[in-house]
């Protein structure tokens, strides 16, 4: 799995909570930022470190701490 889906996955995990309704709209709002969502998800996007940067950024803007992810490596300077 790509780092840019497993921090995509993470973000829509921990706004979402479970709700199916929420990860749609959290996926919305993502999109709305200008992230290709299904691309990522679908894997047909390869990861980039301004795709990285970009859901880094998206993250920070929704309280969603990237550290608590269990992610291996999603770029430089983590935040």
């Amino acid at each position: 799995m790509s780092t840019a889906k497993q921090i995509l996955n993470f973000i829509i995990k921990e706004k979402a909570r479970g709700n199916t309704f929420q990860e749609l709209n959290i996926q919305m709002k993502i999109m709305l930022k200008g992230v290709n969502v299904k691309g990522i998800l679908e894997d047909k996007i390869h990861d980039s470190q301004s795709l990285i940067d970009k859901l880094k950024e998206i993250s920070k803007e929704f309280d969603v701490d990237l550290l608590k992810a269990n992610v291996a490596d999603y770029g430089s300077n983590p935040q």
